[in-house]
């Protein structure tokens, strides 16, 4: 009984990961010549589309600074990726557009007040994936 479990979690643990880490790679290849910073990561299963699941992650922006954000999900997802970025007040970019329901790669953003942003990461229509969006620094202006 114990060699089953052991088993089950370690193979779970290790899909996992390769989803997450292998995934990474891809993303952080779609950079270009930005700089990469931080990495987030989701795993859903699936889910209510009416009220999809959602995973947020604080991050510190500095004003004056160039960001680009890519996100892109497993290519055994059938689903779009949804990436947020907001703060208590305000949305202030996304790369999915609800009016003609398109999930673009990738999105920028000029950051003009340094504070803690939120990222909101989820899955269009609550399918079973994993994502990775990855955050890189292009510039100061």
């Amino acid at each position: 009984m114990f060699l089953t479990l052991l088993t089950v979690f370690i193979f779970n643990s290790s899909a996992q990961a390769q989803c997450g880490i292998a995934l990474k790679e891809v993303v952080v290849q779609e950079i270009g010549d930005a700089t990469y910073l931080k990495d987030f990561r989701i795993r859903f299963e699936e889910g209510n589309p009416k009220n999809p699941q959602t995973k947020e992650f604080a991050i510190l922006l500095n004003k004056g600074t160039h960001y680009r954000f890519n996100i892109q999900a497993n290519e055994d997802c059938e689903d779009q990726p949804i990436l947020k970025l907001f703060d208590f007040i305000r949305p202030y970019g996304s790369n999915y557009d609800p009016d003609d329901e398109t999930s673009y790669e990738a999105f920028e953003f000029f950051c003009s007040k340094t504070q803690v942003y939120y990222i909101s990461m989820s899955f269009s229509e609550a399918k079973k994936g994993c994502a990775v969006t990855v955050v890189s620094f292009i510039k100061n202006y």
